[in-house]
């Protein structure tokens, strides 16, 4: 495979994930302000932070209301964190490996794009917008769906899977860190504070149900951070990822750079008391996962990408 279309398939699969995890991030605040006290504020820039961008910039422009920063999530063109710009960077990059992957994925994530860039605008209220989001995850599903039912299970398919569980462990890690940690503030005390805040993460990550059922057969001091760590069967949590990339890594040639790379941060994770953290503590970890998820992508891209594989 030429490093060009090996690294266009891995930034597929990421901008793929991208964009379900923003959508799923918008209808779980949504969900939160509902379910909220009617004086609960919210500092909309935050969800700029979650996603990797440097929202102060963006507050001292001025820009820091619920439609301002919904706009520059989902509709901005120019903007590196909107739903609208991964849609276009998915269909490049589909566009770019059409060679490697079947007919009805092209045809989907071009579907994909083609209602982002007619529908991205018509999220007006906050009932529109939910909606909107709704089906934008819908349609993602169906890009992965189709590929999991149609593409041969080669080096590329292995790239795509990396690429996007990559992606979501880096989410995982982008919204613990900042909407646990540091910025959700409504308006009332501490306890109901931190109970929307692990609320509000939960439903982000589509683990509500998931938690609740793995809380009512787990025993000991388990809590929904080791669920959201180490909890090796809930989709999103960062050891699931890790495993995932780590199986999908150990059929790639030369990957031994990037195996290591995975396996290092598996152990870094699996020896922590994570019950026995502090919140400075749990910060620090985060900070840590965060430059070993960096780590693998550069594993990656010496590795598997700027290398011939075959």
């Amino acid at each position: 495979m030429l490093a060009r279309v090996a690294e266009n398939v891995y930034w597929m699969g990421r901008y793929l994930e991208r964009i379900d995890d923003t959508a799923r991030l918008i209808n779980a605040t949504t969900h939160m302000l509902i379910d909220s006290h009617k004086d609960t504020r919210f500092s909309w820039p935050v969800l700029i932070n979650v996603l990797g961008e440097d929202n102060r910039r963006f507050i001292s422009e001025g820009g820091s209301s619920e439609r301002t920063v919904m706009h520059y999530l989902i509709a901005a063109e120019d903007s590196p964190a909107s739903i609208r710009f991964s849609c276009t960077q998915v269909r490049a990059n589909a566009r770019c490996v059409r060679e490697v992957i079947p007919r009805d994925i092209w045809e989907e994530v071009n579907s994909l794009n083609q209602f982002m860039q007619a529908e991205c605008t018509q999220a007006s209220s906050r009932r529109k917008r939910y909606n909107l989001m709704v089906e934008v995850v819908r349609r993602c599903q169906m890009v992965i769906g189709v590929m999991d039912g149609t593409m041969l299970r080669d080096d590329a398919y292995r790239l795509f899977n990396i690429g996007r569980h990559l992606e979501r462990a880096d989410m995982t890690t982008r919204i613990m860190d900042v909407l646990i940690l540091q910025q959700l503030t409504p308006a009332m005390g501490h306890q109901g504070r931190r109970e929307i805040q692990w609320n509000a993460v939960l439903n982000a990550l589509g683990g509500v149900e998931s938690y609740q059922r793995y809380y009512a057969r787990e025993e000991g001091d388990s809590d929904v951070i080791d669920f959201l760590l180490t909890y090796k069967a809930f989709p999103r949590s960062i050891m699931y990822c890790l495993d995932k990339m780590q199986n999908e890594a150990k059929l790639l040639p030369r990957a031994d750079s990037l195996l290591q790379t995975i396996e290092k941060l598996r152990k870094e994770l699996d020896s922590e008391p994570l019950t026995q953290l502090s919140t400075h503590d749990l910060h620090s970890l985060i900070d840590d996962l965060q430059a070993g998820l960096i780590d693998i992508h550069t594993a990656l891209i010496s590795d598997s990408l700027h290398t011939p594989t075959r």
